[in-house]
């Protein structure tokens, strides 16, 4: 549109001034509506075909309130001076993320502070139902990208770029003729769109590409390790159902990226959701629903459980933590740990301290006072019975060894051994005895872990322990000043590299024009763990599948 035109019309002839460009594209821009602050112009930059002019027409009459909430949706016609159709007005979408900077672990620290997992599984159902109200609408969208999905801090979705979308009206089919390979189903890589009607089974893998995304904290379903020969781009492994995280992996020679978290943390439901999606029998006999996903992702929030080493990380409740696991391999950040802030610096810790020593010594353990015991009656009669029967078994048994011996037969004192032992086993009261002996034993036990319980409850020592902890956290304390000194030292002395840091932290490789190093290779590189120019270092580029010299050189 030239430049000077600051006036468009509706195809009623009302009058529409151009506010502020918000929005440029190589399709056209986006301006603000004076009179309109809720819409927006979409100006192309080349004059409508007929076929486009139609297909806005038809979409401004199958608007629903489903399509008004959850997209863009185009709601007419803008055209110029001459009645020439040269843009649409559309729902003006502001205060959101494109759904990249939520599931890119380094921009979600910075522009979706405050979230964890629960909020990417809510955005991900939210995603779902946007696909759902599209589809239960006769439409399409085709192409498919995280370019479409805008986020906000609620997680509530918005789809953009509608005018794209493949749509059905009265019988005509008004087709979307482009789409990005890394969100193409397989049977869609490597064809021209031109002429091809999309199905809502070609938007179910891209949809299935976008949760896996959110999930699986940026890493593509279709990027990994390849142990065949040759390279394995990622488009080729869609056309050819290499799924490196599914139960085939190691049929299709793939391997998840190192530190990536296997299939299971999502549960089974999900996991055999995305094993559908991603194999040949979703091309065939369908990939699961955007409804389905919608079920599910919402059963999945509500069992996730919190981290009791990291209160940012929510998971099933698997051991160990996934997110702790991935962190410890990385080294990167998966979530922003929020610090509240307080009061730290107005803690008296004199005044604690004067608490703490005012606390008396609970002194030594009190002596327990010695208690007679008289033992039972009848214990005591049985020791005397015990007593009076060796007695008499031993004078019966004497007896019969004299006379033996009287009589020079030395086999007489084997009898009287056995009447000693007859006697002592007939009258004796053994089994009574063992069971006094038994319940003495017993009761020497109790008495000896009584002791130990009254000593560790009742003595000094878990006082001692204590104080020596707030001793030692008190001498941390006190040499927090040079701490804060040394490190602001470490910090100035470091000033150039952080800022180098920080500076090349702010050019994310998704956004950026690097020659050979297409959408299919940015992706692989996010799964890699190289977001931005900051990530970039040799040893990394040569841990990626699929770089050689060349696009390591771009990079």
């Amino acid at each position: 549109m030239n430049a000077k035109v600051r006036e468009v019309f509706t195809l009623r002839g009302e009058a529409l001034k151009l506010g502020e460009i918000v929005g440029q594209g190589g399709e056209g821009a986006v301006y603000d509506l004076a009179a309109h602050k809720n819409h927006v112009a979409k100006i192309y930059h080349r004059p409508l075909e007929q076929q486009r002019i139609d297909k806005i027409r038809a979409m401004g009459k199958i608007k629903t309130d489903s399509l008004e909430k959850l997209t863009a949706w185009p709601t007419g016609l803008v055209c110029s001076k001459d009645s020439k159709p040269i843009g649409l007005i559309m729902p003006k979408i502001s205060g959101r993320k494109s759904i990249h900077q939520l599931y890119s672990p380094k921009s979600r620290r910075t522009d979706f502070q405050r979230v964890d997992w629960r909020f990417l599984t809510r955005v991900a159902a939210n995603t779902a139902r946007a696909f759902a109200a599209v589809h239960d609408n006769a439409c399409v969208i085709g192409d498919v990208n995280h370019g479409g999905v805008l986020v906000a801090q609620d997680a509530t979705v918005r789809l953009i770029d509608c005018d794209s979308f493949q749509v059905s009206y009265l019988g005509q089919q008004y087709l979307c003729e482009v789409g990005i390979e890394t969100f193409t189903p397989p049977d869609l890589q490597g064809r021209s769109f031109s002429g091809i009607v999309r199905t809502p089974n070609h938007d179910n893998f891209g949809l299935a590409v976008m949760v896996f995304l959110l999930l699986f904290m940026g890493k593509h379903p279709f990027a990994g390790r390849y142990a065949g020969t040759g390279d394995m781009p990622i488009s080729k492994a869609i056309e050819e159902y290499r799924f490196p995280y599914g139960a085939n992996a190691a049929a299709v020679e793939m391997a998840r990226p190192p530190s990536s978290p296997e299939l299971a943390i999502v549960g089974p439901r999900l996991a055999k959701m995305f094993e559908d999606a991603f194999s040949q029998r979703g091309t065939s006999a369908g990939r699961p629903v955007a409804r389905n996903w919608v079920a599910a992702l919402a059963e999945l929030e509500a069992n996730l459980k919190q981290c009791s080493a990291n209160s940012s990380h929510w998971s099933l409740g698997s051991s160990p933590c996934p997110w702790c696991k991935m962190e410890g391999a990385t080294g990167v950040p998966l979530f922003s740990t929020v610090v509240p802030a307080g009061g730290a610096t107005l803690f008296d810790i004199a005044g604690f301290q004067r608490q703490v020593d005012a606390i008396p010594h609970p002194g030594p353990v009190p002596t327990v006072p010695e208690k007679n015991v008289t033992p039972d009656p009848n214990a005591l009669k049985l020791k005397g019975h015990a007593r009076r029967t060796n007695f008499r078994a031993g004078i019966a048994a004497a007896v019969v060894g004299v006379a033996g011996l009287m009589m020079a037969q030395i086999w007489v004192l084997g009898i009287a051994l056995g009447v000693f032992l007859g006697l002592r086993g007939l009258l004796n009261r053994d089994s009574e005895a063992a069971e006094y002996r038994r319940v003495a034993a017993e009761a020497a036990i109790q008495w000896k872990n009584a002791q130990t319980t009254w000593m560790q409850r009742a003595g000094p020592d878990a006082f001692d322990r204590q104080k020596t902890v707030l001793a030692g956290l008190r001498r941390e304390w006190d040499i927090l000043p040079s701490k804060r000194v040394a490190r602001l030292s470490e910090l100035e002395r470091n000033r150039r590299q952080a800022q180098l840091h920080r500076f090349l932290d702010n050019f994310e490789i998704s956004s950026a024009k690097i020659e050979s190093i297409g959408p299919g290779k940015k992706q692989v590189l996010e799964s890699y763990g190289i977001e931005t120019a900051l990530d970039v270092e040799r040893n990394k580029l040569y841990s990626v599948p699929g770089f050689g010299p060349k696009p390591r050189r771009s990079c």
